[in-house]
């Protein structure tokens, strides 16, 4: 029980310090972008004689790693809401296996779909066509999303099992 404290201070914590202020500033660099359209450097690792000649295109791919960026914090918000029933004693509640889905569906999403935006972009901006096989954050995303998938439908067999084990007794 102590590791389930640790583990929900922990992501309290990051829940405080990160992903409430990512959200303002997400929030903030939505618009500004538009405003302020050198401000995409900051995202797109590339030179200004390139984003200025497809700008909208920039802005696309700014709103698009932006709107990942709020998937991931909701991935957050639900892993600390399937937490709390952890400390409430109800790891079998159907919310925390449909959390635990749709934690995992959103994660391999948005591993899938950041994964296929950096090709892209480094494909439009930079006109270079690399392909990175090796270990990068957008599979591990992938491999973090499909695991809790897999937990999902553990806890679905369990669940199951618990009630025919109830039933019997």
């Amino acid at each position: 029980m102590r590791k389930l404290i640790i583990l929900k201070s922990l992501i309290d914590f990051v829940w405080i310090v990160t992903c409430i202020p990512a959200l303002l500033l997400l929030a903030f660099f939505a618009v500004y972008m538009f405003i302020e359209p050198e401000s995409l450097n900051m995202i797109l690792d590339t030179d200004t004689s390139n984003i200025e000649t497809s700008l909208m295109a920039a802005q696309l791919f700014g709103l698009v790693f932006i709107a990942l960026a709020f998937i991931t914090i909701y991935c957050v918000y639900l892993f600390r809401k399937t937490l709390r029933y952890f400390q409430k004693v109800k790891p079998f509640h159907m919310d925390v296996i449909v959390n635990f889905y749709k934690i995992g569906y959103l994660l391999t999403s948005v591993g899938i779909a950041s994964s296929v935006l950096v090709f892209v972009g480094q494909l439009v901006f930079k006109s270079q066509l690399k392909i990175n096989l090796g270990l990068s954050p957008y599979v591990m995303l992938i491999c973090l999303g499909l695991f809790f998938m897999v937990l999902s439908e553990v806890f679905k067999v369990a669940k199951y099992a618990k009630e025919e084990n109830d039933l019997t007794v």
